[in-house]
């Protein structure tokens, strides 16, 4: 099931709808530089087979829900790995009650993990199916592969997804170009503080950008970004 990108980069995904929609779900696997430790970002459901290509490549330390809506299969990674460290945002203990974080993420501070850089992207929004919901969401730099890690705030979908998939995406955003979809354009409202984190990530040194949903873009990902978000804010982007 992983799939590798880069050294001590891998990939792991799954199919996964949202609203009837068919987008599919990645996980992101990072080993920590000079050691075997993993950091799980947004854990995929974990099965046997998945279980056995971890642990040929180092030990499960962390597991983090990067955003409030990515903790679908987090119980059950802390059922496989009950050692491990779980890690999500804030807003995530109110609003699933029932989850155990061990720690909260904060952007704000060092890194827990060496060779990640972390920066919050406050302000993103997207539309539930309740209506407007604050994302919360953490975006990673693996700096030494100088790959992005992103999870709701940008989507990248092309001819490989299904046909529905396809047609949505070309009206809503995130079809054959890294962007935001209509959802979070819609929802989201305080665009300044949005802009501020964009800027503080886009000065990362970044090529390859991981999305959840769609495809990774290899190459040129910071100058897709920074086209993205400087159309949805409005405002030129560095």
């Amino acid at each position: 099931m992983l799939r590798r990108l880069a050294d001590d980069l891998w990939l792991a995904e799954q199919p996964q709808t949202y609203v009837g929609l068919s987008i599919g779900t990645r996980m992101t696997v990072i080993r920590l530089e000079n050691s075997n430790r993993l950091v799980i970002l947004s854990p995929i459901q974990p099965t046997p087979e998945l279980e056995i290509e971890l642990a040929a490549i180092g030990v499960v330390t962390d597991i983090v829900a990067p955003n409030a809506f990515h903790h679908l299969y987090l119980q059950a990674f802390q059922q496989r790995f009950p050692q491990a460290i779980s890690w999500g945002p804030p807003f995530l203990r109110q609003k699933c009650p029932h989850l155990q974080l061990d720690r909260l993420l904060n952007a704000q501070e060092p890194s827990p993990w060496p060779g990640l850089l972390l920066c919050g992207l406050s302000g993103l929004h997207t539309l539930g199916p309740t209506g407007p919901a604050p994302l919360h969401e953490v975006a990673f730099c693996h700096t030494a592969s100088r790959t992005l890690v992103l999870t709701d705030s940008a989507f990248h979908f092309d001819a490989s997804a299904p046909w529905l998939t396809r047609c949505l995406t070309r009206i809503g955003g995130g079809y054959a170009r890294l962007e935001a979809t209509i959802l979070e354009r819609l929802a989201t409202t305080d665009r300044s503080s949005l802009g501020r984190a964009m800027q503080a990530l886009l000065r990362w040194d970044f090529e390859r950008v991981i999305v959840a949903h769609g495809t990774v873009v290899e190459t040129g990902g910071k100058q897709a970004l920074t086209r993205a978000y400087s159309s949805f804010l409005g405002s030129p982007l560095p």
